[in-house]
């Protein structure tokens, strides 16, 4: 365990494009996200971007990193010669697993952490932290983790090369972009008429999900959720005001942002695919052993 434990830390480190996307491309993208939606905090708060873009670093790392490690692996036999060393591809898995998760923790409060640096003129930031859900938040982690790991490792096995791994990865993540709000806040999709087409496109889409378990999780003030809902309370939906600045008693418009349907499907939908995903590889590598 130790000795893959140090193979794959020296083998991460090593490439530069693994660096890139785990901690370089993340840090601009949420820096410019967050940056752009300070420029309207006279009328729209910018933390409302902020449960989407804090789990940015998973994806890249899950859907890039991971399957473009993989797919190196596979071409260079090393799980093979493992075996043929004496020691079992399963400890190397666990190894995998190990480090990843370490750095999935690591660049998931980065993340949060270069978020609340770009909006620290906001006061709704300070509230947000002392108020979130930490048990959902870890809930939500945990769910994106395993469903981002379970969409990349099935790019990375059946992938037939490299080139594929990395364009089929960059288009699923720039799709991600519009179906999972890392640049419009889900309040003003759904408080948009216009956007109502986009907020129906985004149900086929599996990050969508996890988005709005961060949302729920992370704004727990009366402002973005009137009924100070959890996603595991299905009794009553999600409620926000979508224009406000700061939390005080002025009058603020209400509006369901989340139905009861839609919290059960955020909860649901996401192990759908992990397990609909999982049955894939198991038949599809089957089937492939047959010919």
């Amino acid at each position: 365990m130790r000795a893959s434990l140090s193979f794959i830390n020296k083998y991460f480190w090593k490439s530069p494009l693994n660096i890139v996307f785990s901690f370089i491309v993340p840090a601009i993208f949420i820096c410019a996200s967050c940056l752009a939606w300070n420029l309207f905090d006279g009328t729209l708060s910018s933390v409302l971007i902020f449960p989407s873009v804090s789990y940015i670093s998973i994806v890249f790392i899950s859907l890039i990193v991971i399957p473009t490690m993989i797919f190196e692996y596979r071409s260079s036999n090393i799980l093979r010669r493992i075996e043929n060393s004496g020691n079992k591809k399963i400890s190397f898995i666990w190894a995998m697993s190990i480090f990843f998760g370490v750095m999935f923790i690591i660049t998931y409060f980065s993340s949060c952490a270069i978020a609340t640096l770009c909006m620290m003129q906001n006061l709704q930031v300070s509230i947000m932290w002392m108020t979130a859900d930490y048990g959902a938040v870890v809930y939500s982690l945990i769910l994106t983790i395993v469903l981002c790991v379970t969409i990349g490792v099935t790019i990375g096995i059946n992938a037939k090369s490299l080139v594929f791994v990395q364009v089929f990865s960059i288009s699923f993540i720039l799709i991600s972009v519009f179906l999972s709000y890392w640049i419009a806040p889900v309040q003003m999709i759904t408080a948009e008429p216009s956007y109502n087409a986009l907020k129906g496109i985004s149900y086929i889409w599996p990050l969508k999900y996890v988005s709005n378990l961060f949302t729920q999780s992370w704004l727990q003030t009366y402002s973005f959720n009137g009924f100070q809902s959890s996603p595991f309370d299905f009794g009553s939906p999600y409620v926000s005001a979508l224009w406000v600045i700061y939390p005080d008693d002025t009058p603020k418009t209400l509006f369901t942002i989340f139905s009861i349907g839609d919290k059960i499907a955020d909860l649901f939908v996401p192990i759908a695919w992990i397990s609909l995903l999982y049955g894939f590889n198991f038949v599809w590598n089957r089937w492939q052993r047959r010919l």
